[in-house]
């Protein structure tokens, strides 16, 4: 009976060193690759007005007659961004020449930005409601043709206030 109880008391340490010698499988864990995110960043684009001049011809008998032609002249457009970071750029004051298209775009996906006259006359250009709500993605867009300074703060936060010289 000794015998046996040896033989059993040999097998089970023999099973238990046979289970403790088993090969683990080990998990790996995924590493995590960055992916690169695209941001649209508007390019201001060059649009073209018409100038018509006249082209004046005399004949013998001293009669002016005009005949109109037209010439393609590129409109200067300036670009001012509202980020997410609550900032404007370029911030402060733009100078611009006579004629220039200024245009608000909003790159702030997270909520709508705008602009606002300050004043009666900076309201004239900002045609005829003072605010004007720019939704993300979106551009405002207003052309300066009479020198002069005009005065605008942000809707959403009319502590940011910035200006616009035309000269």
């Amino acid at each position: 009976m000794k015998k046996i109880i040896v033989v059993l008391v040999v097998l089970f340490i023999g099973i238990l060193f046979a289970g403790c010698t088993s090969q683990s499988t080990t998990a790996t864990t995924p590493t995590l690759t960055e992916v690169p995110t695209t941001v649209a960043t508007p390019v201001p684009t060059v649009i073209p007005t018409t100038i018509v001049t006249p082209n004046v011809t005399a004949n013998v008998t001293a009669n002016v007659t005009a005949t109109p032609t037209a010439t393609a002249v590129p409109q200067k457009v300036v670009m001012i961004t509202f980020t997410q970071d609550l900032v404007l750029t370029p911030d402060s004051t733009v100078y611009v020449p006579v004629g220039t298209k200024v245009s608000w775009f909003n790159n702030d996906p997270f909520k709508p930005h705008g602009v606002q006259a300050l004043d009666a006359d900076s309201g004239k250009y900002f045609g005829d409601q003072l605010a004007h709500s720019i939704p993300y993605g979106g551009f405002y867009n207003v052309s300066f043709d009479t020198k002069g300074s005009y005065d605008y703060a942000t809707v959403f936060q009319p502590q940011m206030t910035a200006k616009i010289v035309v000269g």
